[in-house]
């Protein structure tokens, strides 16, 4: 019995030292799910999750660019504002544009984020801002962030 104690408190060290659970920033294999990920992490609250899909930098552009002293808030923040949560869930970055390892997508006059139905709910993830992403080891991670109070009026 003590030769399987002593394997599980192994394997269990040797996963915590290889980065399990060590809060990196882990992106997904394409910009779409990275950005995905990013919007149902929103829905649900899951701000750790949320800023673990954005670098170091991100994350504080993130909180600055909408008045909040962390990532985690700002996500609370957009997270509080959502009325239709399968609405915003389902959203799609059907303005996102990729170029070679760098992608962005941009919700500046409600034209970066789209839903499938043709829906429009009052709150969807065009409030988000500008996202650029770029390709890492860690997978498509989002890199820069402008927030849309950044932007000027549209169509005016």
């Amino acid at each position: 019995m003590l030769p399987r104690r002593l394997l599980l408190v192994l394997t269990m060290s040797l996963l915590a030292a290889t980065g399990c659970g060590s809060g990196e920033p882990e992106g997904a294999d394409t910009p779409q799910e990275t950005l995905t990920r990013l919007t149902a992490f929103i829905t649900d609250d899951e701000g750790e999750e949320a800023c673990n899909l954005m670098s170091a930098a991100a994350q504080e552009l993130f909180a600055r660019g909408n008045e909040m002293s962390t990532c985690e808030q700002a996500v609370n923040l957009f997270h509080g504002k959502i009325t239709d949560r399968d609405a915003y869930r389902q959203m799609v970055p059907t303005g996102l544009k990729t170029e070679g390892d760098e992608a962005e997508v941009s919700g500046y006059c409600g034209k970066g984020w789209t839903h499938p139905d043709g829906a429009d709910p009052s709150e969807d993830p065009n409030s988000l801002g500008t996202l650029t992403l770029r390709k890492t080891e860690n997978g498509w991670l989002i890199q820069d962030y402008v927030s849309s109070r950044e932007y000027s009026s549209c169509g005016g």
